[in-house]
Parts: C-alpha cells; structure tokens; sequence
C-alpha cells in the first residue's frame, strides 16, 4: 500500500497561498463597496406618461413663490380669473419640459469637476511562483509584491480642476440665460395674445363691412349706379380683409400652441390669461443708448458664461502644456525567490518623449482658445450693435403711435357723424360703412404698434441683459 504524506514546505506554500488569496479578496470587498451600480431606466408608456404629466398646480404656486434666479423674481400666484403674463414666465420656468432637459447638463457638469479632482489609481501586483519538479524541501515558495503609482497627473490636476470648475459655473449661467429667455417669451406671447384676440374683433369688423359692401355695389350694378371697376376693388379689398383676419387667427393659435408647450400642457387645452390694466412700458427715464451699452458683457448671462467658457480653455491649454512634461512612475516591490532570499526594491519610470510631445493637444486647445476669445468679442460687439438697433426702431415706432393714436379722435367723430345721418337715411350705405371701416383698422393699426413697442422692450430688456419694463402695469 502506498501512503501520501506531504512536506513541510509544501504545507507551508499552501499555507501562504491561502493567505495571499485571503488577502486579495479583503482588498477587492473593500474596493467594490464603493462601487455605483447600474438602475435600469427605460422608454416605456409608465415613464413617458409619468414625465408629461403636469406638474400639480399646488407645487407650482410654492415653487413660484420661492423662486430663486437672478432675472426672473419670485411671484405670488392668485389663479383667480386666469393667469397673469407675470405669472405665465415664473411658471414657464419651473414646468418646461424643454428646460428641465437643459438642467441636466448641470449634472454632466458637475461630474466632470468630480472626475477632474480625482487622482489615478495605484497599481497593487501579487505574485507566487510554486516549486515543481524537485524533491529539494529546502525550496520555497517565490512571492513578488508590488506597488506603483503615475505621479504625473499631480502637474496637471489643478488646472484640471479649475477647468471643470470654470466650465460648470459657464453652464449654470448660461441655463439661467436660457430660463430668462424662456420666460420673457412666454410673457411676450401672453400680451401678444391678449393683443391680438383686441385686434381680431376689429379684423371681423372690417371683412363683415366690406361683403356687405359687395353686396350693396352688385344691386347698384344690376341698377346702372355702379360699376364693374368698383365692384373689382371691393373685391381685392375682401380679400385683403380676410386674409388678415385668417392670419391673425393663425397666429393667435401658434402664440397659444406655444405657450401650452412651455407650460407643459395639453395643445388642447385654452389656459385663460387675465389682461392687466394696460401693457407694460419702459419707465420714462429711459437710460441713454451709452449707460444700455456699458458693461453690457458683465451683465448679460450669456456674455459672463462665455468669458467663464474662456476662462475654462485657458485652464485647459495650461494642462495641456503642462503635460508635456514626461510621465513619471514610481514602483516599490518585495519580494523572495525559491531560496528564500529576500529583496526590497524600488524604481522610477520616465516616458522618453522622443515622438509624442501632446503637439495635437496643445495646437488643439490653442486653436480653441483662439476661437472662443473672437466668438466673445464678436457677441460683444453683437449686443452693442442690437441695443442701438432696437432702441432706434423703439423710437420710431413710438411716433408711429403717437400718430396713430392722434388721428384716431377725428375717425371717431367721422364714424358717429356717419352712423347718425345712416340712421336718419340722409348718408350713403357705402360711405357709412367705409367711416366703419376707417375706424376699425386704425383701432387695429393703434393695438398693433402697440404690442411692436411692447415686443420691441422685451427685446431692449434681453438684448441689454435685466429687466426695464414696468412690471407693475401687467
């Protein structure tokens, strides 16, 4: 019978074995306890019918009340009769879809800040050589322990992390321009409508008057009073009527389309806005051109990200110059051979830079900074450039207003004149209904500049970078 009976030095390599894989599965537990794990998140019906649903209208008043933004003021929401054009921005801002999409790039953001602070990982080995072959107990077990670390990301780190820092700062800035803008054009659109849904009366007015217009001119034509060449131009001018009115009609549905889409409801659903006393107008002390343009680049969001964006690429090509140091490692190891002899050692790694020195990289980040310093002070120049525009287009069509609104008196008392002596059978029915007509359409015209001037302040307002409308009015 033959029996096994192992060595002593075998034994103790088993024992050792056990140990180092005793060891090596500690290491990996407390590694892995750290670890993120993966959470399903799909593109079914449950999560689109969840995302779309209105936000309760209970949260919206809280979240509207404690609004904190540098543009948009916080605003108490009554609901009572409708919604202000106020109210409609603050709650634009808080419930669009579109913007909470934007929000998110605040967390890419913020996880590259994360990821720019963090240090490569050490490099941990293990190694066992088990004697096999011979039968010399005196043999043991070779084990190699090693430790080694790249020290180069130390050069580059804070400019990394300035970097990251500069750029999620730019991207919280300009998500706040966009949440102005956002805003300002849902309220914009909210005094359009009520504009517009004035003027559609006066537009039915005009088209009714001129059929029965035609109607009168084709029972003097059949009488020999009248002639075909009237009966033409009555009917261009019909034409003209309707298609206006069928035009104010679209666009009072796409200004009411969009504005449901801002507020995240259904296209369907008509939200009643409560019309203030009067429209909202630039005070009277209206700063001259030079005070709007001065330092215009510090108070515009998009302007200050953009010089943050600048700032980041700095950062970044200093990185990138850095790194062209070469790439350092440091090593340590243990270890014994078969004989049981000992060592300790240690060692340094240094990158030969003889054909990659980062060139790509650095030509890269030179020519984005190049970019990005002409893309500023073309916007710059851009947003002087429009303030001018606007205000010169704000002037003109004031007076166009003032002249409109002075002829409208005259028009009135023409058109009471008129209906008075139609009433009492010694005027005309065309030339009644033409005094009607006059008067609707410079009603019409009057309400149509001044929703320009109202749409032209909103404009001066984003393109100098706060607010100027008197909000106290709407």
């Amino acid at each position: 019978m033959v029996t096994f009976s192992p060595n002593h030095a075998q034994c103790a390599n088993r024992g050792r074995c056990s140990r180092v894989a005793i060891a090596v599965a500690a290491v990996l537990s407390t590694l892995l306890t750290g670890c993120s794990f993966y959470h399903a998140m799909p593109l079914n019906d449950a999560a689109r019918d969840k995302a779309l649903a209105p936000m309760p209208i209970d949260r919206v008043k809280v979240a509207a009340a404690s609004l904190e933004h540098p543009l948009v003021q916080p605003i108490v929401i009554d609901g009572n009769g409708g919604f202000s054009p106020d109210e409609l921005a603050v709650m634009a801002v808080i419930v669009s879809p579109g913007l909470r999409a934007l929000r998110d790039q605040r967390g890419v953001a913020q996880a590259q800040v994360i990821q720019a602070g963090i240090l490569p990982n050490p490099q941990f080995s293990q190694s066992i050589d088990i004697p096999h072959g011979n039968a010399d107990p005196s043999y043991v077990a070779a084990h190699t322990t090693g430790l080694s670390w790249d020290v180069s990301a130390l050069l580059v780190r804070h400019d990394e992390v300035a970097a990251a820092r500069d750029n999620a700062k730019a991207v919280d800035l300009q998500v706040a321009w966009t949440e102005w803008q956002v805003a300002q054009d849902t309220r914009l659109r909210a005094f359009r409508l009520l504009a517009m849904r004035m003027q559609l009366p006066f537009a039915v007015t005009i088209e009714n008057g001129l059929e029965a217009n035609i109607v009168a001119l084709r029972q003097g034509l059949a009488g020999g009073h009248k002639t075909m060449g009237e009966l033409v131009t009555a009917t261009d001018l019909l034409t003209q009527a309707r298609n206006t009115r069928l035009a104010l009609e679209q666009a009072i549905t796409a200004d009411r389309l969009a504005i449901n889409l801002a507020l995240a409801q259904p296209v369907d659903q008509d939200i009643e806005i409560k019309p203030g006393t009067t429209f909202p107008v630039l005070a009277d002390d209206t700063r001259a051109t030079d005070e709007l343009i001065a330092g215009i680049e510090n108070r515009r969001l998009d302007l200050v990200a953009l010089a943050l964006g600048y700032r980041s690429q700095e950062a970044t090509l200093r990185a990138a110059v850095k790194s062209q140091f070469p790439k350092i490692g440091l090593n340590f190891s243990k270890a014994n051979d078969t004989s049981d002899v000992k060592t300790l050692g240690g060692g340094v790694s240094i990158e030969l830079p003889l054909f990659d020195r980062r060139q790509g990289v650095i030509a890269g980040a030179k020519a984005t900074r190049q970019q990005l310093f002409d893309e500023y002070y073309a916007r710059v120049a851009e947003a002087r450039a429009e303030v001018r525009q606007i205000l010169e287009n704000l002037t003109a069509t004031r007076r166009q207003l003032e002249e409109a609104s002075r002829s409208l008196p005259d028009l009135e008392q023409l058109a009471a004149s008129y209906d008075k002596a139609f009433q009492s059978h010694n005027a005309d029915v065309l030339a009644y209904r033409d005094a009607q007509a006059a008067l609707a359409t410079r009603r019409m015209e009057q309400s149509k500049l001044r929703q320009d001037v109202l749409e032209l302040s909103v404009a001066l307002e984003i393109a100098t970078g706060r607010p100027l409308l008197n909000r106290a009015s709407s």
